[in-house]
């Protein structure tokens, strides 16, 4: 069996590696072994292989967070109905059995069916930011149609998602990104507005475009100086969503400071939560995909043998939606 693996703490370029006979294993209670079509990969992959992600596994291990394939084998416990079902969900990579491989294992409650017309490698890129963006947005936020959110990084696969998802639920959207062409990305994603960070401040240009009332929603997996600029717009009674720190650094806001505008800051993240409402999100997800109001946009897809390209071109910051690896030939057509 193929795998990428960590085996020490450094830079991705010098320490993850690929192993041509890695040894297989079997799932546990209820697991299941999943053969992968394509696998997921994020900021997170990068943090880990530096040992700067607190969910990092211990050495050695397999990064990519989602994966997307079909089950062949099922551990004690288990609903043995998964087995030769097409599933997405998130992989047990703390359990140094991440998706960068040509098996990876999830836990059966959380490996869900997807349709038979949705390809591997978006279903790869689906899991993480979508459901990232229902629990921040729908489930913590609470967003309703009468919201406008405020989305940093909307070019990346969280914020993608996000501006998707918001459009989806009838709110209007102001993307942040980086530089005319991720401005035009975002803008094709179906964003109402957009602020360039680059040349525009992200709390006037927010301000002037709601008419000094400012966002009621922020959408935050940033943080550092852009968070706090979008805190600064955020509007009265409005939800500062906690998403991440892509930035390096979480956005520098003080308690205080949220009570003149009665601002709630959200911490938002998809973990600890019973599986219905997980299933509740991803049968919300699927029908959103199913009408076409959802769609891994720009998906950059890389060869297994070419991960390292790929998890270098996330550190290089280069990333306009979802980064995935190809991994096995089990995918239906188109």
């Amino acid at each position: 069996m193929r795998a990428w693996k960590v085996h020490e703490f450094g830079d991705p370029a010098q320490v993850l590696k690929l192993d041509e006979n890695a040894a297989d294993f079997a799932p546990g209670p209820g697991q299941v072994k999943v053969q992968v079509e394509a696998a997921g990969l994020g900021l997170p992959d990068v943090f880990m292989c530096a040992n700067n992600y607190p969910l990092t596994p211990p050495l050695p291990f397999t990064p990519s967070q989602e994966a997307a394939g079909k089950v062949i084998a099922v551990g004690e416990g288990a609903d043995p109905t998964l087995l030769g079902t097409r599933v997405l969900g998130p992989t047990l990579f703390q359990a140094q059995r991440g998706g960068l491989a040509d098996a990876c294992l999830m836990y059966a409650q959380a490996a869900f069916p997807i349709p038979d017309e949705m390809p591997g490698e978006e279903a790869a890129g689906f899991f993480i930011p979508y459901l990232t963006a229902w629990i921040g947005l729908v489930r913590r936020a609470r967003l309703s149609a009468d919201d406008t959110v405020l989305v940093l990084g909307a070019s990346g696969s969280s914020g993608c998602a996000a501006v998707q998802l918001a459009k989806a639920r009838g709110a209007r959207v102001i993307a942040v990104a980086g530089g005319p062409h991720k401005a035009g990305f975002c803008r094709g994603l179906g964003a109402d507005a957009v602020i360039d960070h680059r040349s525009q401040d992200i709390t006037e240009a927010t301000l002037a475009l709601t008419d000094n009332r400012g966002a009621t929603v922020v959408y935050d997996p940033v943080g550092g100086r852009a968070g706090r600029a979008a805190f600064k717009a955020t509007a009265f009674e409005g939800r500062f969503v906690v998403i991440g720190y892509a930035s390096g650094e979480w956005p520098k806001i003080n308690l205080p400071e949220t009570l003149p505008k009665n601002i709630s800051l959200v911490g938002a993240m998809p973990v600890g939560f019973p599986p219905e409402i997980l299933l509740e999100a991803h049968r919300d997800l699927i029908g959103h995909w199913q009408k076409k109001e959802l769609k891994a946009s720009n998906i950059q897809v890389f060869d297994f043998e070419n991960a390292l390209e790929a998890v270098q071109h996330i550190a290089a910051g280069k990333v306009e939606g979802k980064v995935v690896v190809r991994v096995g030939d089990n995918r239906p057509a188109g």
